[in-house]
């Protein structure tokens, strides 16, 4: 059984939620049994696990069952600028089939439950969807959205080399098969042995106008980067930091911290321990992280920044950051500072 524990960007639930709230479902139900509301949902450096973005599926499907084929009304709006760091070196590359290696690389940055794997034979290129481990509640949906936005996707990428794209899918015909054929430009099969995305081959060696191997490059370094600091997030080391940055001032108290995730602290110190790491390391990768953003993004005084992040005074932090990364708060500033003085 596959864990969906994994972390991806809220700009999907975005989605989702939006295309909910347009058909009438409200905010507060799309949201439910996901521990989101409307500040984290509205904040775009918010990371949400692939289960909670699988909960406010359930919650469009329940909240909307008199519209049909929800998974390709949503799959449509599944744009390459959707997808962040991922999206913008696929649109960089300065060739389809480049975008491709990228696309299945970093596949932890879309927004798919269903992995993929490319196919070459004869004239064409094949993208095949396995969603045999998605729960079967969302099958359906997520084959209709990972194959739509998929389409919508390869067409930004090669534009009018795309022709007619044949698409297969594993599930039987359904009764609206009409709009699955206003949704495709092509030839549209079911009760077919894969989920399929088929399209020309010679479309992938196509140099591309826009493409630049050198942003291309700089941007598949950042997707490797982003992918290691979402897993950074994952387990009881994920859980503690989320709480913490929830804070403000942040709190050194652990016992706060273990009463918040209903443990008591020797048992979060344990646990932690399991996870190589301790609620010391934990509060200063925070601190670090906090104190980066906020002195190379904001005009707040150093004395401000030690403050917030609950020093006892400006002396104590500037020795602490230096400590952690290296360098005092006034170099930080001087080599990436944003705002004028």
């Amino acid at each position: 059984m596959k864990s969906w524990d994994f972390c991806r960007s809220i700009t999907s639930v975005q989605i989702l939620v939006a295309l909910g709230q347009e058909y009438g479902a409200p905010l507060d139900r799309l949201l439910l049994n996901t521990a989101l509301d409307q500040q984290s949902l509205s904040n775009p450096e918010t990371v949400v696990e692939a289960s909670a973005e699988m909960a406010v599926v359930r919650n469009l499907l329940r909240e909307l069952p008199h519209v049909p084929n929800l998974g390709l009304l949503a799959g449509e709006r599944y744009l390459l600028s959707a997808y962040g760091i991922w999206g913008f070196a696929l649109a960089s590359s300065p060739t389809a089939r480049k975008a491709v290696e990228l696309s299945q690389t970093y596949q932890e940055l879309t927004f798919v439950f269903s992995g993929f794997t490319v196919e070459e034979q004869g004239e064409y290129a094949t993208l095949v969807f396995d969603n045999s481990d998605v729960p079967a509640d969302l099958s359906l949906f997520s084959i209709e959205r990972e194959l739509h936005a998929a389409m919508i996707i390869i067409r930004e990428l090669i534009g009018d080399a795309m022709g007619e794209e044949w698409v297969k899918f594993q599930h039987p015909r359904p009764e609206n098969a009409d709009v699955y054929e206003q949704c495709f430009h092509g030839r549209v099969e079911f009760s077919a042995e894969r989920n399929e995305l088929r399209f020309p081959r010679s479309a992938l060696d196509k140099p591309r106008t826009f493409g630049n191997l050198t942003t291309a490059s700089l941007l598949d370094k950042q997707c490797s980067e982003l992918i290691a600091k979402r897993s950074a997030r994952r387990g009881l080391s994920g859980k503690v930091r989320d709480i913490l940055l929830r804070q403000r001032p942040m709190s050194m108290d652990m016992e706060l911290v273990a009463d918040a995730l209903c443990m008591t602290s020797r048992t979060l110190r344990r646990k932690l321990a399991l996870e190589k790491t301790s609620f010391r390391q934990l509060v200063d990768e925070v601190r670090l992280s906090l104190a980066e953003e906020m002195l190379s993004g904001t005009r707040l005084s150093v004395e401000q920044i030690a403050e917030r992040l609950n020093y006892a005074d400006a002396s104590s932090f500037s020795q602490a950051f230096k400590r952690m990364s290296g360098q005092t708060p006034g170099m930080l500033r001087k080599q990436g500072e944003k705002f004028p003085s």
